[in-house]
């Protein structure tokens, strides 16, 4: 008898769909952030209660994220290296690294 979740093809396929769809859901939040970010002047972030400086990583943050589903999507190449979570990670909260 083993003990855990069984490993079957269903449970690979199940995972692996997931993750991807999340992957998809993911990027499309991104896209529905930055357009929003872009199209909000820093000022209006910072009578919200944003610091000058939050604002900047927040929209710092999202356009690498943007790069980063341009990349994963064929609609633009990396010439070098880059962590994309340099911003992101102070936005990430529990989890961050």
């Amino acid at each position: 008898m083993s003990v855990g979740l069984e490993v079957t093809k269903k449970e690979i396929d199940t995972r692996s769909g997931d993750t991807c769809r999340a992957f998809q859901r993911a990027f499309d939040d991104v896209i529905t952030m930055q357009s929003y970010l872009n199209s909000t002047p820093d000022a209006d972030l910072v009578n919200l209660g944003y610091t000058s400086n939050e604002v900047a990583v927040l929209k710092t943050a999202f356009t690498d994220l943007t790069q980063l589903g341009n990349i994963f999507i064929g609609a633009a190449s990396l010439t070098t290296a880059k962590d994309f979570r340099t911003f992101v990670k102070q936005v990430w909260g529990v989890g961050a690294f």
